[in-house]
């Protein structure tokens, strides 16, 4: 039995895994996924052959890092719209009240997907009535006329007017009518 030289031993074990060649071999699927930072190639373009057993599910990252689709046509989220507030006072600029309003558009929005999940066809107005008192938190919140037909939908609404909290307005406390619009996706 002759013996080989080492280097051509490391050699072939280095393209049995692949690591000397940067080109195609016969043996590859394509050319070798360069390596990152840390030296150790990413396993997203590293793996060469995806069995139906070892593929990822659907709803796992892809190879760019964000989030592929759910599997049976996902919705988009149901839309808020901002229909204005009238100020009683010019204690906050109204652009101040709204990008507050504006900041916690999810929390609104989750009020109105808990009221979807038992009329996938709600949609209307939630009018509120709130003061904000000279220390800038909301003293006390009231529906203002709302036009959708769910109370715990406004309810929810009037829950997150109440937790809000804003600027110490100049003067004395000031009461805001705040519209927001909801429509199903």
């Amino acid at each position: 039995m002759t013996r080989a030289p080492a280097a051509c031993l490391l050699a072939a074990a280095a393209m049995a895994v692949g690591a000397c060649s940067r080109g195609s071999h016969p043996a590859d699927d394509g050319p070798l996924a360069p390596a990152t930072a840390a030296g150790i190639p990413s396993a997203a373009t590293s793996a060469r052959v995806a069995t139906p057993e070892s593929a990822p599910p659907a709803a796992t990252l892809s190879a760019l890092g964000t989030p592929s689709p759910p599997s049976g046509g996902g919705h988009a989220p149901p839309h808020v719209h901002d229909d204005g507030a009238t100020l009683s006072s010019a204690g906050l600029p109204p652009e101040v009240v709204r990008r507050i309003v504006r900041q916690n558009f999810g929390r609104f929005r989750l009020c109105y997907e808990n009221g979807l999940r038992t009329d996938p066809t709600l949609s209307g107005s939630v009018r509120t009535r709130f003061v904000i008192e000279s220390d800038g938190a909301v003293g006390t919140v009231s529906d203002a006329g709302s036009l959708i037909s769910d109370a715990g939908v406004v309810a929810c609404v009037q829950r997150v007017f109440g937790s809000l909290a804003f600027p110490q307005p100049t003067g004395a406390s000031m009461a805001v009518t705040y519209a927001l619009s909801f429509v199903p996706s």
